[in-house]
């Protein structure tokens, strides 16, 4: 800092999409600080080092952080980055950022807070040491319109009519889920999300896609002359953007674009519309029948793996043994790709660090005396899915564990028996999650529930529920997650997950009301439920839900497998 001559650096694990789960090379800030949880960044003056997340990560954060000596900063309670900067320097100083890897949006907070600011990308490269991991290789494969249910040239149509009547002469499409949705292409260059490095610029006649030459294959060449879509190496955007589309008008978002490309571009057009976004986020008839396909398959997973860890409970098995089991049993399907995360199993106290990451030689040996928290996805070519069920190793749980756990369930089950008005928010219903915990005194600190993409980032935007006044409308064709939790550090933690579907109810004086379509396939641990804590009504909802399991399941199961869901399954009196 003292060679380049300046008094701060912030430091993320970002990449030039903003993507949330970089690859490797773009992993910074987990190099710099030993902290790998997927939301942090890092901050590094001459007297102090710090690291910002929330709370998801609080207790995985203070355990990581205890080697450097960094401290951890309470993102929700504390204040932002560029106030603790203009705080802590003076009006002289200067604070280093990354041109590639800050948005527009990051500027304005900075320039806010009336940080002085330089961007220096050499100085980040050099931060590596000499150890920065390379990109990955893999090839691109075209995501079929069987799945994707619309045509690329539909899509960049519907692109090229919005750019138009914002006054523009062409789109820059920049996050990697984006592109790969515009394209109905996929790679792995990511973990757990089938996306490739690129940038995409759609003009009025012609279309640009810079990615890796590498990764074409004669196929993927034919196909993207097809559908009318150029070619160049990702390595030229910038020269593309300074020789090419400098005096164009280009249209661009805020949050998504970062600093150096904007620079280059003199009358870009800015916009906080999120096109693509909300595009994307409505899943039409074609995606939604493939993903409730697949929930079968990823259904008959978990089934099995429930079955096994019953069987299995005693016999010293590890957190990371459950992990790797799921991804087994997932790959007998045909359509399985690779997790949509990295699996969380977390037993007894572990289960309370919200998104745990078990590794082998540190993770608990799983004993028939506690629960365990297992949050787990799959990518499929028809879908995309996430799931979390918390399961008692013992046939006995403590009162306490059940009265937790059937507290979040009735908020978890509670959201899925709502109806609400057409043009209802997320966070106007994240309270009916929390109510039941709240009246008990308890919380959890995450939302209630956030997109899901279709063969995609098991993350989306810009639907979610929460406490954040978010302003998304519930849609038609949404994917949505209902997963209420609570969390007692030192003991265990419970969560509940299933994703839903927005729906059409019915038509009444007072207008369209909408609903939720389950479709997660998977029995709840009837062991950890008190019965005497539910109404007639939720226990209608369990036993319609277990009812809809088995009949879906079912034909896919063999003997012993049916056998024990019919067990797990039976009605609730």
């Amino acid at each position: 800092m003292a060679n380049r001559g300046v008094d701060a650096i912030v430091v993320g694990d970002s990449d030039p999409h903003f993507s949330e789960y970089p690859a490797d090379c773009f992993c910074l800030r987990s190099f710099l600080s030993g902290f790998d949880g997927s939301n942090g960044t890092l901050v590094v003056t001459k007297n102090d080092a710090a690291l910002w997340t929330d709370s998801r990560y609080y207790l995985q954060a203070a355990e990581q952080l205890k080697p450097s000596g960094i401290r951890m900063v309470k993102q929700e309670s504390e204040c932002s980055i560029p106030d603790f900067l203009a705080s802590v320097l003076n009006p002289e100083n200067v604070a280093a950022l990354n041109p590639w890897t800050t948005s527009l949006s990051e500027e304005t907070e900075y320039k806010r807070a009336g940080v002085k600011i330089v961007y220096d990308e050499n100085l980040y490269e050099s931060l590596w040491f000499g150890k920065q991991p390379k990109m990955s290789d893999s090839k691109l494969f075209v995501h079929s319109e069987k799945y994707a249910g619309e045509s690329v040239k539909s899509k960049i149509e519907k692109c090229r009519k919005f750019f138009a009547s914002r006054n523009a002469d062409a789109m820059l499409v920049s996050t990697l889920d984006e592109v790969a949705w515009v394209t109905n292409l996929r790679g792995a260059d990511a973990l757990c999300t089938p996306i490739f490095y690129s940038y995409l610029i759609i003009e009025k006649e012609k279309s640009t896609l810079f990615v890796d030459t590498d990764k074409i294959t004669d196929e993927i060449s034919e196909y993207l002359r097809a559908n009318a879509i150029n070619v160049a190496r990702y390595s030229l955007f910038a020269q593309c953007l300074r020789e090419n589309l400098s005096e164009s008008q280009v249209l661009l978002e805020n949050a998504k674009c970062n600093i150096a490309a904007s620079q280059l571009l003199k009358r870009k057009v800015a916009s906080t519309e999120k096109f693509i976004e909300n595009l994307k986020a409505v899943k039409n008839h074609t995606q939604l029948e493939c993903e409730r396909k697949i929930m079968v398959d990823d259904g008959v997973a978990l089934v099995r793996l429930l079955m096994w860890l019953e069987k299995n409970r005693g016999n010293g098995l590890h957190e990371t043994d459950v992990a790797e089991k799921i991804a087994e049993l997932r790959k007998h399907s045909s359509e399985y790709i690779c997790e949509s995360f990295d699996t969380i199993a977390g037993f007894a106290d572990h289960g309370a660090i919200v998104h745990y990451s078990a590794k082998k030689g540190c993770d608990y040996t799983l004993t028939p005396d506690n629960i365990i928290l297992i949050d787990t996805g799959g990518n499929y070519l028809g879908g995309t899915t996430d799931i979390t069920r918390t399961v008692s190793l013992t046939d006995a749980p403590s009162t306490e564990q059940k009265r937790d756990y059937t507290l979040a369930l009735k908020g978890h089950i509670a959201i899925q028996m709502q109806k609400f008005p057409a043009k209802t928010v997320g966070f106007q219903i994240d309270t009916l999650a929390r109510q039941y915990l709240w009246q008990a005194g308890l919380n959890y600190g995450h939302g209630t529930g956030h997109g899901v993409g279709h063969f995609l980032g098991v993350h989306e935007g810009p639907q979610s529920m929460s406490k954040k006044s978010v302003d998304c409308e519930l849609k038609e064709g949404m994917f949505i997650t209902d997963e209420p939790g609570l969390y007692r550090a030192g003991k265990w933690g419970i969560r509940i997950e299933n994703m839903l579907a927005v729906k059409k109810a019915e038509t009444t004086d007072f207008g369209q009301f909408m609903s939720f379509e389950t479709l997660t396939l998977c029995p709840y641990d009837r062991n950890l439920i008190e019965t005497s804590m539910l109404t007639a009504e939720e226990k209608k909802w369990l036993n319609d839900y277990h009812g809809m399991v088995r009949k879906k399941l079912t034909n896919f199961l063999n003997v012993e497998e049916n056998a024990w869901l019919e067990v797990q399954t039976k009605d609730f009196i």
